[in-house]
């Protein structure tokens, strides 16, 4: 595993700055002032973020951390499924709407778990879904879980990182709530790889806890970073995106982050 480029998140950091200053914290109080501290101290010694992920797959692959049920895999918060749902589907609607694509038939759902998305909104309105999980444990559950839809699904046990989808193949790559787990480069070649699986006219789609008062947010419990809506646009013109839509979630509980639908699609114009 190569050693994280300082320099990209250097040039990051100075993008960031044009709106604002950077205040970023983490789940035991510290105060952060830039990105390359905060990364520093998250990875130590070891540059090349192999415990900063290693941490991140024990924590999911443990069964008393995370259950396979809803509450499992959402921390405790299974029922807000129907509001995310709703939303979701909400989303695609106008996506659709909105473009030349007529449906959506290959899908990928990266960081899957268990396949709660799959099961309750891509798999009612997609043909055939492939779920991108690392943890076998989850994957394994998922069949039960789905049902008998799961006959339409394929199972892609890898990590994001590894994720590298043949060209022209998914009309939609659905993200949820697991692109916290990716150090910054990781996050830009991720979806970099993504764009690059994509049919014409297809479409990424990430939903993820937006940081409301902090440039980002550390939780040292399951390696993950909460990032502004700033940080993530800055994220995605260095992967070579652009926003196509954007939506808030909208009916969930008042004590969770804001979460964020953003569609983005290839920009020939953004970062190399």
């Amino acid at each position: 595993m190569p050693t994280f480029d300082r320099d990209l998140i250097e040039s990051i950091e100075r993008c960031l700055l044009f709106f604002g200053e950077i205040s970023g914290t983490d789940t035991d109080d510290r105060i952060y002032d830039n990105l390359t501290d905060m990364w520093d101290f998250e990875l130590g010694n070891n540059s090349t973020g192999s415990t900063w992920y290693s941490k991140a797959y024990d924590y999911w692959e443990s069964e008393e951390n995370c259950p396979v049920t809803d509450d499992g895999v959402l921390g405790g918060y299974g029922h807000v499924t129907d509001a995310d749902v709703k939303d979701s589907n909400a989303f695609l609607d106008e996506i659709l709407a909105s473009s030349n694509l007529k449906s959506f038939e290959k899908v990928a759902d990266c960081g899957a778990g268990i396949g709660r998305v799959s099961k309750h909104l891509l798999l009612p309105r997609c043909a055939n879904v492939d779920l991108v999980e690392q943890s076998p444990r989850l994957l394994q559950a998922s069949a039960e879980y789905i049902g008998p839809d799961s006959s339409r699904t394929s199972c892609i046990c890898t990590n994001l990182r590894d994720f590298t989808p043949e060209p022209d193949t998914y009309d939609l790559i659905w993200v949820q709530w697991v692109v916290g787990h990716l150090h910054d480069e990781d996050f830009i070649l991720f979806f970099r790889n993504c764009a690059r699986g994509l049919k014409p006219n297809g479409v990424i789609v990430l939903k993820d806890n937006c940081a409301d008062d902090w440039t980002f947010v550390v939780d040292k419990t399951d390696s993950s970073v909460s990032r502004s809506s700033e940080y993530m646009k800055i994220l995605f013109d260095f992967a070579g995106l652009k926003i196509a839509l954007a939506k808030k979630q909208t009916d969930f509980p008042t004590e969770l982050s804001s979460v964020y639908m953003f569609a983005l699609v290839p920009n020939d114009t953004g970062h190399k």
